[in-house]
């Protein structure tokens, strides 16, 4: 029986060292690991953290920034690039993305990530629900649907596993696997 947050093996297709010409959304809840990895491919980067002060509306009471996904879209000109990879736990707002690559992490891993980065409490517990809930997941099948969205676990592998994981996906080489869903664990919490 597979344990939760267990993933099985994905299944791999003849290896290609392809790059094709693609830009790719690399989103996930804070912490799944997006700057650390992003960082380390063969492809031009953009940063969405770069563009907060363009994209956003100021930042609320406690200091977030309140992203304004139609300014988002107006600094941040997809079409303009080629074989670049938008990192941002927004970046599956874009528009004229070709692959979605949602990074995601056991709520527990996360927690302690996050802890680690000395997140507040109140900021730690929200986004452990939100990778419970899925939500970056549906929100990017929401926008572009099922067969442009992947997901990776980061939870228990290495960075370096990661980052070849991350490198089949982009090549074409691992089929996503099914969706990752994290909700029963929330019933520990309570």
């Amino acid at each position: 029986m597979q344990k939760l947050g267990q993933r099985k093996k994905p299944k791999l297709l003849p290896k290609r060292k392809c790059n094709l010409s693609v830009n790719i959304a690399l989103t996930g809840t804070p912490g799944t690991g997006k700057t650390s990895l992003s960082s380390k491919l063969n492809h031009d980067l953009v940063s969405i953290n770069d563009f907060y002060s363009e994209i956003s509306n100021g930042k609320d009471e406690e200091g977030n920034w309140l992203i304004d996904l139609e300014k988002l879209n107006r600094v941040i000109n997809v079409k303009i690039h080629s074989n670049t990879i938008f990192e941002g736990h927004v970046s599956h707002f874009l528009t004229n993305i070709d692959k979605i690559i949602v990074l995601r992490c056991h709520p527990n891993e996360l927690k302690e990530r996050l802890a680690l980065r000395d997140y507040r409490s109140e900021k730690i517990k929200e986004n452990m629900e939100a990778e419970a809930l899925n939500i970056i997941a549906e929100e990017a099948i929401e926008n572009y649907g099922e067969v442009k969205v992947l997901e990776l676990d980061t939870s228990n592998i290495t960075i370096e596993e990661s980052i070849e994981k991350l490198k089949n996906i982009i090549n074409g080489n691992i089929k996503s696997d099914k969706r990752i869903d994290y909700s029963e664990v929330i019933m520990d919490w309570y």
